[in-house]
């Protein structure tokens, strides 16, 4: 297996289908002033899924890195630097349904913290997930993320009730 940088020429527009399965998710209760977020076992498993694609034209300067076995990528993650605020955002973090479990997340997630700490002037990572994203956030914490921002109504007006409201995590 062998970690290689994915240039923006070959794999701009690749698509990422990214789909999952959850037992728990964070439920988010609101007050007037605050938020809680509380783990809950579901009834049953849901699965979730979204697609998207590498390379981006919101991104600034993106870059990404695939882990490849075989001229098979088993995995992808993708990130840029956001100037206006001086913080790495990984922006897609993916690895093949069946090869997860076996470290590839981590493998990934710690050669893109690599390159965002040797950046000037950056001060920290950025991520978002969402709280229905149970095995991503556990990957998240693994290493270190912590919350720093809940979006209640990021995706549409009843993302409490479907459990998949927007969390950004943190690490500095």
């Amino acid at each position: 297996m062998e970690l290689i940088p994915l240039h923006p020429g070959k794999y701009r527009d690749y698509p990422i289908d990214v789909h999952y399965t959850t037992d728990r998710v964070y439920a988010v209760k609101t007050s007037p002033w605050g938020f809680s977020l509380e783990l809950t076992v579901l009834p049953q498993p849901e699965e979730h899924r979204f697609s998207g694609t590498l390379f981006s034209s919101w991104l600034e300067d993106p870059l990404a890195f695939g882990l490849r076995e075989d001229g098979e990528l088993l995995g992808i993650v993708e990130g840029s630097m956001e100037s206006w605020h001086q913080l790495f955002r990984i922006s897609n973090i993916f690895v093949q349904p069946e090869h997860r479990g076996k470290g590839l997340g981590s493998i990934l997630l710690k050669k893109m913290i690599a390159y965002a700490r040797d950046l000037p002037y950056c001060r920290g990572v950025v991520l978002e997930t969402q709280t229905c994203n149970y095995p991503a956030i556990c990957l998240y914490r693994k290493h270190g993320f912590r919350l720093c921002s809940i979006d209640t109504h990021a995706y549409s007006n009843h993302d409490i009730e479907t459990h998949e409201v927007r969390i950004d995590l943190f690490l500095e």
